[in-house]
């Protein structure tokens, strides 16, 4: 027996060196938006938002993180970008 509507779910690995954007192709990221960090052994991860293409970044209320740290975006957003220090990581996305 199965309960609930299909979700979206993603697993992006954040590689140092250079950001990971995750985008709406056109339309805004599905809301709410859960997101899981991971951060790699002594590393951290910045989690961004951005409103509107071509539009400024926002850090989410957490900042940058080095432990696991789980986030609701509760509005749509045009993108994610996700930037890792130190250390490879993980972000794991559910819609």
């Amino acid at each position: 027996m199965s309960l609930g509507t299909r979700n979206i779910t993603q697993r992006i690995t954040v590689n140092t060196g250079a950001a990971e954007t995750l985008d709406g192709d056109g339309y805004s990221i599905p809301w709410p938006v859960n997101l899981t960090v991971l951060p790699g052994s002594g590393g951290t991860i910045l989690v961004e938002w951005q409103n509107a293409h071509g539009g400024s970044w926002t850090a989410w209320p957490h900042g940058t993180v080095s432990a696991k740290t789980v986030g609701i975006l509760n509005g749509p957003v045009y993108a994610l970008r996700f930037t890792a220090a130190v250390a490879n990581g993980i972000v794991e996305v559910a819609q």
